[in-house]
C-alpha cells in the first residue's frame, strides 16, 4: 500500500518590511555615525572593529544567511535598547528561533572576548591620558584605581526573590564589583545577591580560587567607606562628610574633611565609568527575564564591549562626556 506524504503547509510569513536584515545591516556599515549610536550605542568605528575583532579571532563566523555583522548588531541592539526578540525579529525579518539561535551564540562568543578584555589593571598609576585630578595622583601616589560594587536590576524566580531585594526598593538585583583604573576600564566580578554587603562581597571574592587582583607592594585601590581601611584598600575616614555633594555648599573645614574631598574627588573616576556603562546599556536598569546565568553573562558582555572601546582608544562620546 502506497504511503501517502502528508503535504507541507506554506509558512505564513509575516516579517513584511522592505529592508531585509542584511540590507538593514549594511545601512549601518555605510550611514552615518550618528545612526549606529543611536540603534546600538556605540559609534560606527566601534562597531566595524568589534565584528572585525570577533571576526580575526573566529569567535563568530558568517552562516549561511546571516553575517557576523548582523548577528553583532541583534545583539548589540538588544543590550543597548533593552529589546525583546519579537522587536528584533520584525527589524531583523528572521523567525524568533533564529533570533534566538544567534543572539545566544554572540553571548557565548562574549564570555571568550570577556575573557580578553576584562583582566586585571597593570597598575600603572599614570596612564597615559588626558584626564583631571593629576595633582591628587600624585597626592595619592600609591593609588593604581578604584573599587566599588553596583546593583544591577535582575529578574529572579518568586522563591529566590528575598536575598535579592534591594534594601527599600522591592525590586531584585544582583550585586556586582568592579574594579576601575584611572583609565576607566573595568575588572569585574558578577552573580552576588542584592542584599549582600559591598564588604561581604569583597571578602568572598578574595578567596584564593577567584584570582583576586591584589595590587603590588605599595600600591592600593581607593574604596568608600563600606570597606574596611587595610593596606591593599584605602578607605575615607569614618563619621566625617564624604561625598562630593557634602562640599557643594562648604569647603572642608578640617584636615580629616580635606582628605575625605581629595579620596572623593580621585575615587570618582569608578563613579563616572558607571556611569557610561549605564548610559550605553539600559539593560542593566531594566534586564530581561533571561535565567539568572544568561543575564550574569549579558552584564559581563557590557563591561566587555565597553573595555574593548576604551582599550582600542575608539573615540566615543559617552566617555568624552563623563570624562
Amino acid at each position: 500500500m502506497r504511503r501517502t506524504q502528508a503535504k507541507r503547509l506554506p509558512r505564513d510569513r509575516d516579517n513584511t518590511s522592505i529592508l531585509s536584515g542584511n540590507a538593514y545591516t549594511l545601512e549601518l556599515l555605510r550611514g552615518s555615525d550618528r545612526q549606529c549610536i543611536e540603534l546600538m550605542r556605540i559609534s560606527r568605528e566601534a562597531y566595524v572593529r568589534l565584528c572585525m575583532h570577533f571576526r580575526h579571532k573566529l569567535l563568530l563566523h558568517d552562516s549561511r544567511h546571516v553575517s557576523v555583522e548582523e548577528k553583532m548588531a541583534m545583539f548589540l541592539t538588544i543590550i543597548g535598547h533593552n529589546k525583546c526578540y519579537v522587536v528584533i525579529k520584525r527589524r531583523f525579518r528572521h523567525s524568533s528561533q533564529t533570533i534566538h539561535k544567534y543572539i545566544h551564540e554572540v553571548l557565548a562568543a562574549m564570555m571568550t572576548f570577556a575573557r580578553e578584555m576584562i583582566v586585571p589593571s597593570t597598575f600603572n598609576p599614570n596612564p597615559d591620558y588626558p584626564g583631571a585630578h593629576k595633582s591628587l595622583r600624585r597626592i595619592f601616589k600609591g593609588a593604581v584605581g578604584a573599587l566599588d560594587g553596583i546593583l544591577v536590576h535582575a529578574i529572579i524566580p518568586a522563591s529566590q526573590q528575598t536575598v535579592y531585594r534591594g534594601i527599600g526598593k522591592g525590586k531584585c538585583y544582583q550585586n556586582i564589583l568592579g574594579i576601575c583604573d584611572f583609565n576607566m576600564i573595568f575588572f569585574v566580578y558578577a552573580g552576588w545577591e542584592g542584599v549582600a554587603h559591598d564588604s561581604r562581597v569583597l571578602t568572598e571574592i578574595m578567596a584564593p580560587s577567584n584570582n583576586f587582583p591584589f595590587p603590588s607592594p605599595s600600591k592600593y585601590y581607593l574604596c568608600d567607606a563600606a570597606y574596611t581601611n587595610t593596606r591593599e584598600f584605602m578607605a575615607p575616614y569614618r563619621n566625617v562628610r564624604y561625598w562630593l555633594r557634602d562640599f557643594c555648599r562648604r569647603r572642608a573645614m578640617t584636615k580629616e574633611e580635606e582628605f575625605n574631598h581629595a579620596h572623593a574627588k580621585l575615587r570618582n573616576v569608578i563613579e563616572r565609568a558607571y556611569g557610561v556603562l549605564k548610559a550605553r546599556f539600559p539593560i542593566l536598569d531594566k534586564m530581561t527575564p533571561y535565567p539568572f546565568n544568561v543575564q550574569r553573562n549579558v552584564i559581563i558582555a557590557c563591561f566587555a564591549v565597553n573595555n574593548f572601546i576604551r582599550k582600542e582608544k575608539i573615540n566615543d562620546e559617552l566617555f568624552a562626556q563623563y570624562e
